[in-house]
């Protein structure tokens, strides 16, 4: 929002996950939260949990024209943000579909993208038996106010190379993207 309201000319967008204590890991176990088979399987059959991963990105975003001006390498471009919370779910692992349908929906229209022409989604895609289901009905509700046609649009998640890196997870999504 600063870039695009000229409170600053560059900015700095990434995260950083390190786990470096023991106790992490007693409570996923003890949550069920970690894979019973110690890879995550995003959008997989059989997929029961994540494995957590460490990670470190970061990304120099800057205004498109004066990208081209200063001759940057550009890796992508940026069409739309939008920002929610999911408010009351039923559990912290359990999404709310209606939520992420309306926060897709907020960006295609800002972006003006008609979702019918996405060829490619990186998803949050964790590997839980509850979680990648519902994720799946919030993108499929918000493709539907714009098409009927089906199987267009690849789904994936690096998490099923990397792990879930957690704060860093945001980051290391976009970094396979822009790969």
């Amino acid at each position: 929002q600063g870039l695009r309201s000229g409170g600053c000319e560059v900015a700095i967008a990434g995260g950083v996950n390190v786990s470096i204590h023991p106790n992490k890991y007693l409570m996923l176990g003890q949550g069920k939260f970690a894979s019973s088979k110690g890879k995550c399987e995003s959008f997989g059959e059989g997929g029961d949990g994540y494995v957590p991963g460490e990670g470190v990105g970061a990304v120099l975003l800057k205004p498109l024209d004066k990208a081209i001006e200063d001759g940057d390498q550009i890796y992508g471009i940026i069409k739309a943000t939008a920002v929610n919370h999911g408010g009351k779910t039923n559990g912290y692992t359990v999404p709310n579909p209606n939520a992420q349908a309306s926060i897709l929906s907020r960006a295609y229209k800002e972006s003006g993208i008609n979702p019918r022409t996405i060829s490619y989604i990186e998803a949050h895609g964790t590997g839980t038996a509850l979680g990648d289901p519902i994720e799946i009905a919030g993108l499929n509700k918000s493709f539907r106010e714009y098409t009927k046609g089906n199987q267009f649009c690849v789904i994936g998640s690096v998490k099923s190379n990397i792990g879930h890196c957690e704060s860093a997870a945001g980051i290391a999504g976009l970094t396979k993207v822009l790969l």
